[in-house]
């Protein structure tokens, strides 16, 4: 009988138990392969999450470049108009001066700028505005009193000759006192005489030191003593060096 059992044990059963531990170790491994892939899954799942938040994310930074783009390609466009339209009038209210050669009109980037000649606005050795010079200056200052958005720089500049008569030495010892006091009245002119608000002038002196050409010749000094009439944007304008 211990025979039969043995021989039972060693051809039946234990293949049988050594079948069950294959197949346990198969489950076990199946279960463990399962975690593994459901874990994946998961992190699948998250990774997806987390790309269709960024995708979100750059959609609406993507329209809000767009936005600004469009935004400031109708700024430049208004700022573009705005000029065309101040430039176009200017020229042709003071077209006798510009064929004289003694007004210039021209483009600096997004800016504009008036080159008045010192002969049409003062006497020599003189900073009031003469009269000539405050009908040159109406004309200016109702075209660019329109434009409320902007601010308007007055630049006096002088060539490079030294004050030599004596009654113009002791009102202005140096071309800086002259360059100043003539950009001042001309402000003042601008501010009483054509209504443009205070807050939108500024006035400065370069005297002898920003020419547009040489000084060598008489052609050049005279282009050089002049009043820079400069129109800015009111947000450039807040942080424009004075140029």
């Amino acid at each position: 009988m211990a025979g039969l059992f043995a021989a039972f044990y060693v051809f039946e059963y234990a293949p049988l138990q050594k079948e069950h531990a294959k197949a346990q170790a198969q489950l076990e491994s199946a279960k463990k392969r399962e975690r593994e892939l459901k874990s994946q899954v998961d992190q699948g799942k998250q990774r997806a999450l987390q790309g269709d938040a960024e995708l979100s994310a750059l959609k609406a930074q993507c329209s809000k470049v767009e936005g600004v783009l469009k935004q400031t390609a109708q700024e430049k466009q208004r700022i573009e108009a705005e000029l065309t339209r101040v430039q176009q009038e200017l020229s042709h209210m003071l077209e006798p001066e510009i064929q004289l050669g003694n007004v210039r009109i021209r483009r600096r980037g997004q800016e504009l700028v008036v080159d008045l000649a010192d002969a049409i606005l003062f006497e020599t050795g003189r900073a009031e505005v003469n009269d000539r010079g405050k009908k040159v200056l109406m004309e200016v200052a109702r075209t660019l009193a329109k434009s409320k958005d902007w601010d308007i720089q007055v630049a006096g500049h002088t060539d490079n000759q030294r004050v030599v008569t004596p009654e113009t030495r002791e009102r202005f010892p140096t071309n800086w006192e002259l360059s100043t006091a003539r950009a001042t009245h001309v402000v003042r002119f601008l501010q009483d005489r054509g209504k443009i608000p205070g807050q939108r002038l500024v006035a400065a002196g370069f005297a002898q030191f920003r020419p547009t050409t040489s000084n060598a010749s008489e052609a050049g000094r005279t282009q050089n003593r002049r009043i820079e009439v400069l129109l800015l944007r009111r947000q450039a304008a807040t942080e424009h060096k004075v140029l």
